[in-house]
């Protein structure tokens, strides 16, 4: 991959993080932790594994009373997947995604949570 290629995906993968981080509050982090994946909404906290994915990815929630909405978006921010999780476990077959970077989003009526998976 070029050199300028492998400077815009790390300049968009920067802008992305900065963006999603910026969606929340300074009462919505866990100060006890040091990974920016700590970042917790309300009991509805979740964990993406494995990572990188080859061919499903396994989406696990720690609570959920209910329903939540759940998106897939490359880095260029097009949204790949849309669907709902109604479950604590649920997974995506992936399997015919392309190789790179993704972000998952997690969201109810008021907040949101996003991390990034890598897909080879």
């Amino acid at each position: 991959m070029p050199t300028y290629m492998k400077l815009k995906l790390l300049f968009l993968l920067f802008f992305v993080s900065v963006f999603s981080f910026a969606q929340v509050s300074v009462s919505d982090i866990d100060t006890s932790r040091t990974s920016l994946n700590s970042i917790e909404i309300q009991n509805n906290e979740f964990t993406i594994a494995p990572n990188p994915a080859k061919n499903k990815l396994n989406i696990k929630l720690q609570n959920s009373s209910e329903d939540l909405k759940l998106e897939v978006f490359d880095v260029l921010g097009k949204r790949i997947f849309k669907g709902v999780i109604t479950k604590l476990e649920s997974s995506i077959d992936i399997s015919n995604w392309k190789s790179g970077v993704y972000l998952v989003r997690i969201s109810d009526d008021t907040e949101t949570q996003t991390k990034r998976f890598i897909k080879q």
